[in-house]
């Protein structure tokens, strides 16, 4: 390679142009997730806190999603992008091992209301950026994760900074310096899972991606071999990083891997939740009739959602007992099963439900359960789950977005108000301004505050 990795990534994401009709309809589903779960999120201690902290710095042109009010794009990057990933319910993509959408859009979109930029040119910066996102993962590999880094905050920021170079217009070369300086700052740590430390990383790499990409943008330069060179980002944070893997062209664009999330828990939770979901629904079982539910899983899924006795609703969505007892009494898997009362409540259920490692599993399917529910009469009931797929259909992909944006956002904004924003939102193409859709959901939370 007689260039480095970050200026082939910047050529390839400058190239992205033109996006075919699938790539464009994913990327539109994946900002009207982000609206849905920013707006919803935007009330959670996370969002608060950090609007508390910075919100009042100074006024500037940029919405805070879900809290009436304007801040500076740096402001809002940080903010929106913690409200984007407060309730974990926000979509990830397994080359990249994260939450993509999160800080990606966080920062993209207060740059793009600051500007006025369009609603199709947001979308071709936003698939730019899930594409620097996977590469930048497949680079570091698993070992990245396995170290205890926490991708969205780590490979989010390169991903954001491409997403905003992009945004800008900007050559390949000053992309390849906006990469390189959010790779300096690229941090986050999974110990912080189950806290708010967790969501605020997603806030702070929108901010570090659009800090990279404003600097360079304005003539910053950076390393040129942060990401492959001794003491770069590879050496520094993975056991074994991989060009190669980096460079190798996907069977389809990156942006059609996304996986949303239907359940408002750890996505490693969801396939054990769809599974037990399906048992129920094919044979019909009380709590009372359950002796003991088992639920195979990777040694990956151990380290990331295994918390024996959760104390708070932010550590039920890490914990594969408690989601399991929430299907089992029947309760809902979205933000209501996440509460305090709740995790009292489903302390009994949880103690029927035991984890085992499937160590083949790891290897085929690493983000599907084996579930097992023994009843008391003795029959066992088993199936098995992968959620590491895309639906098939985006149709039925954007009639689920949909629901759950409905349910979401109603509590909000209300549902006249809801459903407007939903329309905005799915005409994104259409925009000639990218920050209608924020300015609107500004002025109806204003509004909705109003009259509360």
């Amino acid at each position: 390679m007689s260039t480095t990795l970050a200026e082939e990534l910047a050529l390839r994401a400058c190239a992205i142009q033109d996006l075919p009709t699938a790539v464009a309809t994913r990327a539109r589903h994946a900002l009207l997730d982000w609206f849905a779960v920013t707006l919803a999120g935007a009330g959670e201690p996370v969002a608060r806190c950090a609007t508390a902290a910075l919100g009042n710095d100074s006024p500037g042109p940029v919405s805070l999603i879900g809290q009436g009010r304007t801040v500076q794009p740096m402001a809002a990057a940080l903010i929106n992008g913690c409200a984007a990933h407060a309730l974990d319910y926000d979509d990830t993509i397994p080359p990249m091992m994260g939450h993509p959408t999160a800080p990606i859009a966080a920062a993209l979109l207060a740059e793009a209301q600051a500007r006025g930029a369009t609603g199709r040119s947001v979308l071709t910066a936003y698939v730019a950026g899930v594409e620097v996102a996977c590469r930048v993962g497949l680079f570091l590999g698993v070992s990245h994760y396995l170290r205890g880094f926490h991708a969205t905050g780590t490979v989010g920021a390169l991903g954001a900074a491409a997403a905003v170079a992009h945004l800008l217009h900007t050559s390949p070369a000053t992309m390849a310096h906006a990469l390189c300086l959010a790779a300096a700052e690229a941090s986050g740590l999974k110990i912080m899972f189950g806290t708010m430390g967790k969501p605020f990383q997603a806030g702070h790499a929108a901010l570090n991606g659009l800090v990279a990409a404003r600097l360079a943008h304005g003539g910053l330069t950076a390393h040129l071999e942060a990401l492959e060179g001794p003491q770069g980002l590879g050496a520094t944070h993975s056991d074994r990083h991989d060009v190669t893997a980096a460079l190798a062209d996907p069977a389809e664009p990156y942006v059609m891997q996304l996986l949303f999330k239907f359940h408002a828990a750890c996505h490693l939770t969801h396939s054990s939740i769809e599974a037990l979901l399906a048992l129920r629904a094919e044979t019909p079982f009380d709590t009372a009739d359950v002796a003991e539910v088992q639920l195979a899983v990777t040694p990956q899924h151990l380290k990331v959602c295994a918390i024996e006795e959760p104390r708070t609703g932010l550590e039920g969505k890490f914990s594969l007992k408690h989601t399991a007892a929430l299907c089992l009494a029947g309760k809902p898997t979205d933000e209501r099963g996440f509460t305090a009362a709740m995790i009292a409540q489903m302390a009994p259920w949880r103690t029927l439900v035991h984890l085992q490692v499937d160590q083949e599993a790891a290897t085929a399917l690493p983000m599907a359960t084996v579930v097992r529910v023994r009843l008391n009469a003795g029959r066992v009931l088993e199936r098995c789950v992968d959620v590491g797929r895309p639906l098939a259909s985006l149709d039925a992909e954007e009639q689920r977005l949909k629901a759950k944006f409905t349910g979401l956002v109603e509590p909000v904004l209300g549902p006249a108000a809801s459903a407007a924003l939903l329309q905005q939102v799915l005409n994104w193409e259409q925009l000639d301004s990218a920050g209608k859709p924020l300015e609107t959901a500004q002025a109806l939370s204003l509004a909705r505050q109003q009259t509360a």
